[in-house]
């Protein structure tokens, strides 16, 4: 994870020469010194080719799915804007909270690349990026149920792609490695209420968004204490 420790150099250099002499453009700087890690890190995407075992390309993996070669794209469970805001622009918090994220390679998922709407742009959308909800709204699809999600499911390569799980939740956790996220019996656990509660129904936009600080806080804790290790 190159780039993500490229950042982080930058970012500790000028940061001190900016806090001492030009306190107002520090956040212009973070936005052009944070290059994303997902479109760019060769070496991300190539610990995502072992961890997977499928070939890697400069941004991208490719996946051989019923002859056609579908690409995934690397999605972080949350960007360093999200974190910054949470932490209230506190620099020694965040960029604490933005390392362990980013250097977690169990965050950074994977989803079909191809025009919009796709899994991990329509995720903000229905769910302001929380993957808890994502992952149930995946599991009401595989069921045959209502899925908000649905558009970005029947996207282009992306329909393809979720054919080979066989419709089937479990064998997706399984095989996509996201058993951090769901309990023994493969309920999605909700990660504004600390895992402690399973996710049993889809909620408001507006809910969703009320809850949001409580699921940072919670997610951010949960990873430094390795849960998503």
């Amino acid at each position: 994870m190159e780039v993500i420790k490229e950042n982080l150099r930058r970012c500790d250099a000028f940061y001190q020469f900016l806090e001492e002499n030009s306190h107002n453009y520090i956040p212009y700087l973070f936005d052009h010194l944070c290059e994303d890690p997902d479109a760019s890190d060769r070496t991300l995407y190539q610990e995502l080719s072992n961890k997977f075992q499928i070939p890697a390309r400069k941004d991208h993996l490719i996946d051989d799915i019923e002859g056609r070669k579908i690409r995934l794209a690397s999605d972080i469970i949350c960007g360093r804007k999200q974190i910054v805001k949470f932490h209230e622009n506190d620099y020694k918090k965040w960029r604490e909270d933005f390392e362990l994220v980013r250097s977690n390679l169990n965050l950074h998922f994977l989803w079909p690349k191809h025009k919009a709407p796709t899994i991990n742009t329509y995720r903000y959308t229905k769910y302001l990026d929380r993957i808890d909800y994502l992952l149930f709204d995946l599991k009401c699809y595989f069921r045959g149920q209502e899925a908000p999600m649905i558009a970005a499911y029947q996207g282009e390569e992306t329909e393809i792609w979720l054919r080979q799980f066989n419709r089937g939740f479990k064998y997706f956790i399984d095989k996509m490695k996201l058993n951090a996220f769901v309990n023994e019996n493969y309920e999605v656990l909700g990660i504004s209420k600390a895992q402690s509660e399973i996710i049993q129904k889809i909620i408001s936009r507006k809910e969703i968004s009320d809850t949001l600080n409580l699921y940072m806080e919670n997610m951010l804790n949960l990873n430094r204490k390795g849960i998503f290790s």
